[in-house]
C-alpha cells in the first residue's frame, strides 16, 4: 500500500485513560509478574552469594534490595500509569482493522501492529515516524500479542509499557554490574547505584511508550562493554559486541551514535600503543571488522530513506511559529545561569516565553517530568522547590566529580580508563549544547535525551582504587 492510497486520521487524539478501560489486567500483571520473576532468579543465581558468604557481606545484599525495591516501583509505576499519561510525542490510535495510518509513538506502534511492514511513504511526513524501528516492532508485538488474547481496543494499547518495563529493569542491572567492575566494594557502590535506581526521570521512562527506554539501555549497555574490553587488556570478543551494540542501537535511536566518540578515543590510543608493542596488524584488522559491523547495521534506516525517498537522516520539528521555540532569545539566556525566578514553581512549561534556559527545564524534567500541576498545595510545592534544590546541588556536584575523578584516574596510571569516562561524559553534554542549538525548541531540552548522564554521575561517586592500573 502507497502512502497515496493510505487515508490518515482526521479524527481527532482519542484519550486512552481509565474512563475508556483499565488494563488488560490478566494479560498485563500475569507477565510483568512473569518477566519480573525471571529477571529476580536470573540476578539472585547470577550475583548473589550463597547464605553463609552473604552473612559476611551484608552490602551484597543491600544492593540487590536496592534493585529489588527498584523494580517493585518501576512495576507500580507502570501498572498505575496509563499510556496516556506523562507521554512524549504520544500521537493516538484507533482501531487496528481500520487501515489509517496516525501520528506519534503510539501511531507509529500501531501502524507495525496493523501492517506488520515497514512504511513504504517517506517517514518524515509523518510526525515520529522517521525514528528508527526497532523498538516500534517490538512494542507492536506486544499489542499484536494482546489483541490475539482477546483483550479489547483501545486497551490493548496499554501493552506497549511492557517493553519499556523491561528495558528499565536490565538497565539496572547493567549499571550494578558497571559500579561493581570499577569498584569490588559492595559497601560503595550503595550510593551510585541507589542515584540510578531511584533516579525519578529513570522511573518516568519505564512507563514511556516511545525508544528513549530502550536507547538509554543500549548507551548502558555500550558503556559497560566499553569498561570491560578495557579492563581485559582489549579482547576482541568485546569489541564485536561494542560494535553490535551501536548498529543496534542506531537502530533504536539516532543519538546512540554518540557513545561513538569516546569509543573511537580509546581505540585511537590503543591504536598509537601498537607501535610499541608489535600489535598494529592486528589492532588494524580487528577496527576493520568493527567498521564492517557497525556501519552497515547503523546506518541501514538511513541508507534505506535516502534510497527510496531522497530524504537523510535528521529529526521532525516544529517551525518558529511554536510556543516551545526558543530561537528568539540569546544564547546566554539559554545557555546561561537560570534566572532565580525558577525556584518560584519548578515545572516545566512548553512555552518558551515563560521558561527557555536549558538547564532549568533539564532539572525540572529530570525531577518531575513534563507536568504543570496548577492545582498543587503550598505545602507540596514547598516540598517540590526543597526536592528540586537538592536536585541542582547534588547535579552540580557530581558535575564537578565526573571531571576530577577521571582526572584522577589518569594521573594514577588507568589512562584508557579515566579517558573514557572523561570523554564520555564531556561528550555527552556538548551534543545535549548542540542539539538544543540546532533545535532551539523546550521540548529538546527534556531530560530523556540525555539519561545516560547519570550512569558517569554515579561513577564519579567511587572512589579511585589504588590498584585501579587498567590501560
Amino acid at each position: 500500500m502507497s502512502a497515496e492510497n493510505i487515508p490518515l486520521n482526521i479524527i481527532p487524539p482519542a484519550t486512552i485513560d481509565r474512563k475508556r478501560g483499565k488494563k488488560p489486567a490478566i494479560f498485563i500483571i500475569f507477565l510483568f509478574i512473569a518477566i519480573s520473576i525471571a529477571f529476580a532468579t536470573f540476578y539472585v543465581k547470577c550475583y548473589t552469594l550463597s547464605m553463609k558468604k552473604t552473612a559476611k557481606n551484608p552490602e551484597k545484599y543491600i544492593n540487590v534490595l536496592i534493585i529489588g525495591i527498584a523494580s517493585i516501583i518501576r512495576l507500580w509505576y507502570v501498572l498505575y500509569t496509563d499510556v496516556g499519561t506523562r507521554q512524549h510525542d504520544l500521537g493516538y490510535a484507533t482501531l487496528l482493522s481500520d487501515g489509517l495510518v496516525n501520528p506519534g509513538h503510539l501511531g507509529y506502534i500501531e501502524y507495525f501492529a496493523k501492517f506488520m511492514r515497514l512504511p513504504d511513504f517517506n517517514p518524515f511526513s509523518i510526525f515520529s515516524y522517521y525514528h528508527p524501528p526497532i523498538h516500534h516492532i517490538i512494542a507492536a508485538f506486544f499489542v499484536r500479542m494482546a489483541y490475539t488474547l482477546g483483550f479489547s481496543e483501545p486497551v490493548i494499547f496499554e501493552a506497549t509499557q511492557i517493553p519499556t518495563f523491561i528495558y528499565s529493569i536490565i538497565t539496572l542491572i547493567i549499571a550494578y554490574k558497571t559500579l561493581k567492575l570499577l569498584c569490588i566494594d559492595e559497601r560503595k557502590i550503595i550510593l551510585p547505584l541507589a542515584l540510578i535506581s531511584f533516579h525519578p526521570g529513570l522511573i518516568y521512562m519505564t512507563g514511556s511508550i516511545g525508544n528513549d527506554m530502550m536507547a538509554t539501555m543500549v548507551l548502558f549497555l555500550i558503556s559497560y562493554l566499553t569498561l570491560l574490553w578495557i579492563d581485559g587488556d582489549y579482547p576482541a570478543k568485546y569489541l564485536f559486541l561494542i560494535s553490535l551494540s551501536i548498529g543496534i542501537g542506531m537502530l533504536i535511536k539516532m543519538n546512540v551514535v554518540i557513545i561513538a566518540c569516546p569509543v573511537a578515543l580509546i581505540m585511537l590510543l590503543r591504536l598509537i600503543n601498537s607501535l610499541k608493542s608489535n600489535t598494529l596488524i592486528k589492532c588494524i584488522k580487528e577496527y576493520i571488522i568493527f567498521a564492517l559491523i557497525s556501519l552497515p547495521i547503523g546506518l541501514l534506516w538511513s541508507v534505506r530513506n535516502y534510497i527510496l525517498f531522497h530524504i537523510g537522516p535528521g529529526i521532525s520539528s516544529a517551525d518558529s511559529s511554536s510556543i516551545q521555540y526558543m530561537g528568539d532569545f540569546s544564547l546566554w539566556q539559554r545557555l546561561g545561569w537560570p534566572e532565580r525566578s525558577m525556584l518560584s514553581f519548578p515545572f516545566h512549561s512548553e512555552s518558551a516565553a515563560f521558561c527557555h534556559n536549558i538547564w532549568q527545564i533539564l532539572f525540572e524534567t529530570s525531577v518531575f517530568t513534563e507536568i504543570w500541576p496548577a492545582d498543587i498545595s503550598p505545602a507540596m510545592l514547598l516540598l517540590c522547590r526543597l526536592v528540586y534544590i537538592l536536585t541542582i546541588i547534588t547535579a552540580l556536584l557530581c558535575a564537578i566529580l565526573s571531571i576530577i575523578k577521571p582526572i584522577i584516574r589518569i594521573r594514577r596510571g588507568s589512562i584508557a580508563i579515566g579517558t573514557f569516562l572523561l570523554s564520555a561524559y564531556l561528550t555527552i553534554l556538548a551534543t545535549y549544547i548542540l542539539f538544543v542549538i540546532k533545535y532551539p525548541y523546550t521540548c529538546s531540552c527534556d531530560f530523556r535525551y540525555i539519561a545516560i548522564v547519570l550512569l558517569f554521575l554515579a561513577i564519579s561517586l567511587l572512589p579511585v582504587q589504588s590498584n585501579d592500573s587498567s590501560q
